[in-house]
């Protein structure tokens, strides 16, 4: 049985990263998650791929061979996506639909607005596209049932059966009131926030453990509250609490918390978040291919 291409992908990066725990960071899933598709793949090939010894992952002879060949095939696959670009696009007879969840809070923002859809629909206007904001979790469990075809998330989906590409990318902000130390800095360290009273990330699926692990590996400790999803809640905790809240800052939190700033990480931190649009294997490649190229270019 041969490998799929994620395998195949996950495999490739704990290579060039030298740990599962480095991929792992690339793709926004847990090592476990990645070292399980390596070992699955050693299992399907019958093969050892990493040397059994030693901190650093190192390809075994045979596993060096495959890593050749494996990035030659990624790099065929991400040809033939540009090739297909928009192929059997335009010549498509009546109108069909295309349903896309987009992973969005209403309170902590969303990776992508209803604008960044235009191109898409100027150049496919023969395809009914329906556009619904969702958590990233629901956004993915919707896009695994068939409720909807396609979903942009932040980081890289994990399942299997799932194909995904880059689209773009999110930037965390630190809202704070205008009365809070860190307002009047041009831009943040993470170091910044050991000791704050920070709101607990919301969206678990991907969010919060990307956070958490983040300021785990630098030492820094915040004070961490766990918030109702409200903006009344979330207004007392910004102004009378002097907490701090992570948001993606999509040009909605000046309308939901007036006298708030959105102060910026400085570059470097890790706090810009990649967003992939995510579909499933069987869908049109040629639509999928034209989505993606079209959301990229919105950025």
């Amino acid at each position: 049985m041969s490998p799929s291409i994620e395998q195949l992908d996950r495999f490739v990066r704990s290579a060039r990263a030298g740990s599962y725990s480095a991929a792992a960071q690339e793709l926004y899933v847990s090592p476990q998650t990645v070292s399980k598709s390596v070992h699955d793949m050693e299992h399907k090939l019958n093969i050892v791929l990493f040397e059994p010894t030693g901190r650093r992952l190192r390809p075994t002879a045979r596993g060096a061979q495959v890593l050749h060949r494996a990035s030659e095939v990624l790099e065929g696959v991400d040809d033939i996506r540009r090739i297909c670009g928009d192929g059997g696009l335009s010549g498509a007879a009546g109108t069909s639909r295309l349903r896309v969840a987009v992973a969005s809070s209403p309170l902590r923002g969303s990776v992508m607005a209803e604008r960044d859809f235009r191109g898409f629909r100027r150049r496919c206007p023969h395809i009914a596209l329906d556009v619904s904001f969702l958590s990233s979790g629901s956004c993915l469990s919707e896009l695994e049932s068939g409720a909807v075809d396609a979903a942009v998330v932040a980081g890289r989906p994990g399942a299997e059966g799932l194909v995904s590409e880059r689209v773009g990318a999110v930037e965390l902000r630190l809202l704070v009131s205008r009365g809070h130390a860190l307002a009047s800095r041009k831009s943040l360290a993470l170091a910044d926030l050991e000791g704050a009273l920070l709101a607990e990330p919301y969206d678990s699926r991907w969010l919060k453990a990307t956070v958490l692990e983040l300021l785990s590996r630098h030492g820094v400790r915040p004070r961490m509250a766990s918030l109702e999803m409200s903006a009344a809640r979330h207004h007392g905790f910004l102004h009378e609490d002097g907490g701090a809240v992570l948001a993606i800052c999509d040009g909605r939190y000046p309308e939901q918390f007036p006298d708030v700033e959105a102060v910026p990480f400085a570059e470097g931190e890790g706090m810009e978040l990649p967003t992939y649009l995510a579909w499933r294997r069987e869908a049109l490649a040629a639509r999928m291919a034209a989505l993606a190229e079209c959301l990229r270019d919105s950025r």
